[in-house]
């Protein structure tokens, strides 16, 4: 019994005309980009049921076994691994049934999608003390997509890598010496005050997916250079699932609370805020000439600093919201304040928006304090 052309039209467009395994277009060839049909339909139960026909004895019915539902679109190589006899102990029935589902469900919801609801993906990528993640392409989009529901655009006169940052090449990060964070500085402008700002005089971007890994001043530097013209989603890797993104689950929203100095003097011209956030930073760990600053702290309200405490954007609202309170209420009541001394122990997340919040011609400079050789000094500032 041959596949029909219902069932085989079927497969060809769940998969989306590419193969299940690698993704390779299956319609076109690769030298001389002529159109072609490439792809083979691959049996998941064997068609016959006997011992020599791949994963054949499984008791699946015969009249199901050329329907869509048990065919994959393979390249021809993968096809013919797949049913190889040494092959069929890891690639068994149900393992093939779930890449089958994964992948297809994946293929449905982003041809969902609508381009015009599309957004940039900017991505900055950093060692911190040594230490990197994976943050590709692919690992952005399937982010995008699960959180938002959007279209990942990664634009073409980019090359088709979208806005990357990529800083895992600038030398001397571990000892952190100034002229790292002024190297990494002018990277992250030539980017995002050259290429996005092309991108968004030609109108091409009005929604924007930000990705970091990095030290936190960068991360607060790299916010900064996000002004308010378009609208941002903040992502962040979490611990609890290892995932970039935001949890489908995550636990109810924290709220934050604001320690604010008990007497200060209206014409203070330097004050300190210490976001325990993901971590505690005491007050005996502070340099000395900042412990007599007047100094504002939040953290989360009726909860232990933890790297979980952000795991909504829900919760990173809260937050984003805790810090402009405290912003506007420093800018309203203490107009003589220059500098605002930053230390921070804070998610991904919760340092790009410090930054994105910052508002140099109304806010206080900031100066980003990083935690080295186990003492804190300042590592970049904002204004």
């Amino acid at each position: 019994m041959a596949i029909s052309d219902t069932e085989r039209l079927k497969a060809w467009v769940r998969a989306g005309g590419r193969c299940e395994f690698c993704g390779n277009y299956l319609l076109e060839g690769k030298l001389t980009y002529k159109d072609f049909t490439l792809g083979e339909l691959a049996h998941i139960v064997g068609r016959d049921v006997a011992p020599g026909s791949p994963r054949g004895m499984d008791p699946l019915a015969k009249d199901k076994r050329d329907l869509a539902d048990n065919l994959m679109l393979l390249c021809r190589g993968e096809h013919n691994e797949i049913d190889r006899k040494g092959s069929l102990d890891l690639l068994t029935v149900g393992r093939l049934q779930t890449i089958k589902r994964d992948r297809e469900a994946w293929i449905r919801r982003m041809t969902g999608l609508s381009p015009q609801n599309g957004t940039a993906v900017i991505r900055l990528i950093a060692p911190v003390r040594g230490y990197e993640v994976e943050l590709t392409k692919p690992t952005a989009a399937e982010a995008v997509i699960r959180s938002e529901g959007r279209f990942p655009d990664f634009p073409l006169s980019l090359h088709g890598d979208g806005f990357e940052i990529d800083l895992r090449h600038v030398a001397g990060e571990q000892e952190a010496e100034p002229s790292y964070w002024e190297q990494c500085k002018r990277q992250i402008d030539r980017t995002l005050q050259h290429r996005l700002a092309e991108a968004l005089r030609e109108d091409a971007v009005q929604h924007v997916s930000v990705f970091g890994f990095a030290r936190l001043p960068l991360l607060v530097y790299f916010g900064s250079r996000l002004d308010d013209t378009f609208a941002v989603t903040i992502y962040q890797r979490h611990r609890r699932t290892e995932a970039w993104s935001w949890p489908d689950n995550p636990t109810p929203s924290t709220a934050f609370a604001t320690t604010s100095p008990q007497a200060l003097s209206h014409d203070a011209e330097e004050g300190v805020l210490v976001l325990n956030i993901s971590g505690s930073i005491q007050p005996d760990e502070l340099p000395e000439y900042l412990k007599e600053l007047p100094r504002w702290v939040i953290n989360p309200e009726g909860e232990v600093p933890s790297v979980d405490v952000i795991d909504s954007p829900e919760a990173l609202s809260e937050f984003t919201n805790s810090l402009r309170s405290m912003l506007s209420t420093m800018e309203a009541r203490h107009k003589h304040m220059r500098t605002l001394h930053v230390l921070a122990a804070a998610p991904v997340s919760a340092a790009v928006a410090l930054g994105r919040i910052h508002d140099a011609h109304v806010h206080p400079k900031m100066a980003i304090y990083d935690r080295t050789d186990e003492r804190y000094t300042v590592a970049l500032e904002i204004s």
